[in-house]
């Protein structure tokens, strides 16, 4: 059979074969495809479109996939669909056949997790609830799953381990391979005894990501057990100590070493730099860490090297000889020689170079040598004082997609030479000090720039109208930088700008009306705490994709519509707080607030007369602020069903709370409803979780003989 005939004979059976599988594969269980949907019904909008009854859940909906047998549901994938809502639905334990499970960057808007119903998911392999928001205790039924291998909990910064404890948790773990808990601060409670548990329970495991949790201690000898460790990601823990293990070098499969931002001391062992398998090396801002680059062997992989903020000292030429992959390196520059420069410029595939000035000589170093790196496309300068040596050197490394300079000094003008880098993409300056120079019109010649970030770099004057040349310019952060003068008209004219963060300085004028709100790619808008004045444009209130606007602390006037905001049907954030404008609720209005997504709200100083009736529908809330309006009466029920963590109601001119012989407030971290004119007791609370509550009273009410039993209290979690 001639090649072409019989690749074409072969396609044909593969297409055969795969309509057969679809034609005897059994249809998606009623009870299943039930549960989905109760489980869509849960999110907030129009999400998961796909998902429609009456149709096939196993071959027609996005993210399920089922056996073929026996039309169950075995993984559930949906974290690529944005979804939203304020509890995770029970629905989701009826898949008992699940094996895979990922709702990640689904956003729970700081919802517990259900303290049952995962011990159902007796099948679970894979569990992955990274950056949903969940909050609280993670529940028993987890520690259930005896067959998991991977657990992702990565950037829910209020879940904690209790009861069970995390000693308790991973004793049942002993099939893991994979753990992830990056950002899980409450693991501060565990204390030292992190690596002895780790040691004890989970024998397999490959994957260790801890990135900051806020561990402590030193790690215990007995975590030398674990040799089939793969990655281990302790970085931004801050608080780890002692010295680097020696049997880290016998870790023969190691491909990543992440130990930065701790305290780690004593010499790092040097053997580790045998691992021909390692690939990422990061022992960045360990000031008491001292490490002495031996030679690498031959074939090696690594391919970041970060020795930033670590007392480094070197062999040469034995040091850097064999590093062919590396791409990536920081160094603190007190550690560099005259001869250093030269084997660096050597590296073949070198293109991000990170450069720190720590040491107790901080003169500067000269770093002239770096513009013979004319391959570098990254470059980060941290601590450097260019008062006396401007780097001029800069505008020949041609190639840079981006700059990061931080904590350096400026007392010249900033280079000219940075407008060559014609190839940037991304030019971020923090803690700056550049002596209110006035920021640079030839900003405006780096037309390639996505990315713009300034904060707290002392500038001053306006913001240079060429900055509308940025035409592919996405993000946009002036903070805190002492600017001046108005908003150019410009900004709301670039293309594909995304966020536009001009918070924390000096601008004047009044806000410009935004061209084609309804096609504007705007997700965010921060002006907050300038000197803003006039009225809020009504296209504001018409930007489809808007997801935070913060304009308090400004002076800015007029009367604006809640129905208005409500319209905005992707809005989390919400600052209009402390300005001189009305806000007036109308008939109506109420209908815009259902499904809406509005997480923080702050309206305080807002000319309110009354309670707004909208907010009752909007469940997701988690901040809210109505201080120093001017709301009387009763404080409506409903507003603890809403279940807000964070409220303030202080300063107006409450008398009761309505209906509440027990306020429940299981969830609230914080209430401040001081100076109103409240009267009688406490009413019985419910809240288990910390708990702020200011019922304090003016001493205008006292002298009317008004003086209440509302008291300050603290309470703590128990």
């Amino acid at each position: 059979m001639a090649p072409a005939k019989a690749h074409l004979h072969n396609l044909l059976l593969v297409f055969i074969t795969y309509f057969l599988k679809l034609s005897t594969a059994a249809p998606c269980l009623p009870d299943q495809a039930s549960s989905l949907l109760q489980l869509k019904a849960s999110f907030i909008g129009d999400s998961l479109p796909s998902w429609q009854a009456g149709t096939d859940c196993c071959h027609h909906w996005e993210g399920v996939t089922c056996d073929m047998a026996f039309g169950r549901v075995i993984s559930l994938d949906l974290g690529e669909f944005d979804l939203t809502s304020s509890y995770l639905d029970p629905a989701l334990f009826n898949l008992t056949s699940l094996r895979n499970l990922s709702l990640a960057f689904s956003d729970f808007n700081e919802a517990f997790l259900p303290a049952s119903g995962f011990e159902r998911l007796t099948n679970m392999i894979h569990l992955n609830l990274s950056w949903t928001s969940f909050r609280g205790q993670i529940p028993i039924g987890i520690a259930c799953l005896k067959n998991l291998v991977t657990i992702d909990l990565s950037g829910n910064y209020a879940l904690y381990f209790e009861r069970p404890s995390f000693q308790t948790f991973m004793a049942n773990m002993s099939n893991l391979r994979e753990l992830y808990l990056d950002g899980v601060g409450s693991l501060r409670q565990i204390g030292s005894n992190w690596s002895s548990v780790l040691a004890d329970s989970v024998p397999q495991l490959q994957v260790l990501s801890l990135f900051g949790c806020f561990i402590s201690g030193s790690i215990h000898p007995s975590f030398s057990r674990l040799r089939s460790l793969t990655a281990i990601n302790l970085g931004a823990n801050f608080d780890l100590t002692g010295k680097i293990p020696e049997y880290f070098s016998e870790l023969s499969s190691l491909t990543i070493l992440d130990i930065s931002r701790n305290q780690f001391e004593g010499r790092f062992p040097t053997k580790i730099f045998q691992l021909k398998s390692l690939r990422t090396l990061d022992l960045s801002d360990n000031p008491m860490l001292s490490v002495r680059l031996t030679h690498f062997p031959a074939g090696n992989n690594l391919e970041t090297l970060n020795l930033a903020g670590t007392n480094f000292s070197y062999d040469m030429p034995s040091s850097f000889g064999n590093l062919e992959s590396l791409k990536t390196l920081g160094l603190n520059t007190m550690g560099i020689d005259d001869k250093l420069p030269a084997l660096i410029s050597k590296l073949p595939l070198l293109d991000d170079l990170r450069l720190q000035l720590m040491g107790s000589n901080l003169e500067n170093p000269v770093l002239s040598w770096v513009s013979n790196l004319t391959r570098l496309t990254h470059l980060m300068l941290n601590g450097y004082d260019f008062s006396k040596s401007i780097p001029t050197w800069i505008g020949k490394l041609i190639r840079l997609q981006s700059l990061k300079m931080e904590d350096c000094s400026f007392s010249v003008p900033i280079p000219y030479q940075i407008r060559n880098l014609t190839e940037l993409a991304e030019l971020k300056l923090r803690s700056c000090d550049f002596f209110e120079q006035r920021m640079p019109s030839w900003i405006g010649n780096l037309t390639k720039l996505t990315s713009l970030n300034i904060y707290n770099c002392n500038f001053s004057g306006s913001i240079p109208s060429t900055i509308g040349n940025l035409i592919q310019l996405e993000e946009l952060m002036v903070e805190s930088s002492n600017i001046t003068g108005k908003i150019p008209k410009s900004l709301f004219t670039l293309p594909v700008l995304q966020y536009l963060v001009l918070n924390g300085n000096q601008l004047v004028g009044s806000l410009e009306d935004i061209p084609a709100p309804f096609s504007s790619p705007l997700r965010k808008i921060d002006f907050g705490s300038n000197q803003l004045t006039g009225p809020i444009p009504k296209s504001f209130f018409q930007l489809t994709n808007l997801q935070g606007l913060s304009l308090g602390s400004n002076k800015l006037t007029g009367t604006i519509e809640l129905g208005s905001i409500w319209r905005l049907r992707n809005l989390k954030y919400l600052n209009l707080g402390n300005n001189m404008i009305s806000l007036v609720e109308k008939e109506g209005d109420t209908i815009f607030s259902h499904s809406l997504k509005i997480q923080v709200l702050y309206l305080a100083s807002c000319n309110l007369k009354k309670f707004p009736a909208s907010l009752k529908y909007l469940d997701t809330i988690m901040d809210l602020d109505l201080s120093n309006n001017q709301i009387e009466g009763a404080i409506p029920s409903w507003v603890w069903d809403n279940r807000p963590f964070w409220l303030n109601l202080s300063n107006n001119m409450f008398t009761t709370l309505e209906k509440s012989p027990i306020v429940q407030m299981t969830d609230l971290i914080s209430l401040d409803l001081s100076f109103n004119r409240l009267q009688g007791s406490i009413p019985p609370l419910t809240s288990s979780y910390l708990l702020l509550l200011d019922c304090s009273t003016s001493e205008t009410e006292s002298s009317r003989g008004r003086e209440a039993s509302f008291k300050r209290l603290l309470y703590t979690r128990r």
